[in-house]
């Protein structure tokens, strides 16, 4: 199967609001704003109308700035967003939702993309009694889309780190496709780990003892119900977790075991790949199938303690749900597995019974959907940087600027206080302030 052809994103730096004469609504450039699809934290999700095409779209506005929060270092808006595109602009494939257009006026405080509209909304997995409503078979087919996207972002050497149902989208036909790179980590290191994956020597203990941990990766981002428990732990190497209150035996992982012995005490952290995203993955089936999540509690400190070190419960049924075959919940014990190195991999997974079940010819179906159809991506450090503007960098001198004329101003101050006191001589501050001057003019 070729690769489809990727259509340029639109890069437009300039941004314009009006009102619609006829109908009164709001006007980002070309784009009517119809209704707004929701929002979050750090910004909304508008449906939009292209006045040229006629055709809809969905716009996500994120301010460029953010409030600090004490005492706890954080990437800003911008950053986060401009990663976001980065990816986004590299990445085409059928279950992944694509960017059309980025508007980034550099004298705006928000960013604009303008992304393919996804009229199913997001997949809804139960109802208002937290029963599940989706029939197996339904799950089954999102479940083999998200599988899809989740390879070729892994193929890319892209992480994804915040898998969920909120965040997989179903378009009009049906298919789905996984959304929001807000917290996506990219690395070129991620790719490597695919080929070596798919080579026929390929063990997982090899992957982790040949690359180890990703420092970036620790750094807790997603959402904690569905975090793996590799990443549930305060810091790169160790974290204080509460153990089981009698002694047991968990599953061991390269780096050591998660807990040995009850009571509190030190865990070495396993190491942190990809099968993030495997763990989050089998958490939403497990959504789609039970209606809940697999671990639930209080407060998130008590949930990072209960997800390294209780195993989840596969009834045979629940309300709403009358039987839940063997192989379904074999798959969601493998996806569900602590230990990282025993976590099945996406390959195994689009091999496994349940998946595969009611396919005319799988192995043809793995053929055709393998991610190495499709072009690889290369993504520099520009592109992760943002590809700032020249009005960013002209701000940027400006600023700078600024700074060293204020230093200057105080020195010239200070400087002809101690020249009344002194006797008349070089002015080597002022020398030295003007030259820093010189250097960002």
């Amino acid at each position: 199967m070729a690769s489809p052809s990727p259509q340029p994103v639109k890069e437009t730096h300039t941004m314009m609001k009006d009102y619609d004469p006829m109908t009164g609504n709001k006007m980002i450039n070309k784009y009517m704003v119809v209704r707004e699809l929701g929002r979050g934290v750090h910004g909304k999700v508008k449906l939009c109308r292209d006045t040229v095409t006629d055709e809809l779209c969905a716009i996500k506005i994120v301010d460029k700035t953010t409030r600090r929060r004490l005492g706890r270092a954080q990437l800003s808006n911008e950053q986060k967003i401009r990663r976001e595109i980065a990816i986004m602009k590299k990445c085409i494939h059928p279950n992944v939702v694509r960017l059309i257009e980025v508007i980034d006026d550099p004298n705006a405080r928000k960013i604009y993309l303008v992304l393919e509209y996804m009229e199913g909304g997001e997949v809804r997995w139960k109802d208002a009694e937290e029963k599940p409503i989706l029939p197996l078979d339904d799950a089954r087919a999102i479940f083999r889309d998200i599988v899809l996207g989740l390879e070729y972002l892994h193929m890319q050497g892209i992480i994804h780190r915040d898998i969920k149902p909120a965040n997989l989208l179903l378009s009009g036909d049906g298919t789905v496709k996984i959304s929001d790179f807000g917290v996506s980590h990219f690395s070129e290191k991620n790719a490597l780990d695919h080929d070596l994956e798919n080579a026929p020597a390929f063990s997982s203990a090899t992957q982790h003892q040949q690359w180890g941990d990703d420092l970036e990766l620790a750094k807790t981002a997603g959402s904690p119900a569905f975090f793996a428990p590799e990443l549930c732990y305060a810091t790169s190497q160790t974290s204080f977790i509460l153990t089981s209150p009698t002694p047991r035996t968990v599953p061991s992982t390269p780096t050591g075991t998660l807990s040995t012995a009850g009571g509190y005490g030190w865990a070495p952290r396993p190491p942190i790949t990809k099968a993030i995203d495997i763990w989050a993955l089998g958490v939403t089936l497990y959504c789609f199938v039970y209606g809940r999540c697999p671990f639930i509690a209080e407060t998130e400190f008590e949930l990072f303690n209960i997800i390294p070190r209780k195993q989840p419960s596969y009834p045979d049924s629940v309300p709403g749900r009358d039987h839940v075959e063997a192989s379904l919940k074999d798959l969601l014990s493998r996806l569900l597995e602590k230990d990282v190195g025993k976590r099945i991999t996406l390959r195994e997974v689009k091999e496994h019974a349940w998946v595969t079940e009611g396919l005319k010819d799988p192995a043809r179906w793995r053929i055709e959907t393998d991610p190495g159809n499709y072009q690889r991506v290369q993504i520099t450090d520009e592109d992760l940087k943002g590809a700032v503007t020249i009005m960013d960098k002209i701000k940027n001198r400006i600023r700078k600027l600024s700074v060293s004329l204020t230093n200057f101003t105080l020195n010239r101050r200070r400087s002809k206080s101690i020249s009344s006191a002194n006797p008349p001589g070089i002015d080597t501050c002022s020398k030295a302030t003007f030259s820093v001057v010189q250097q960002h003019i």
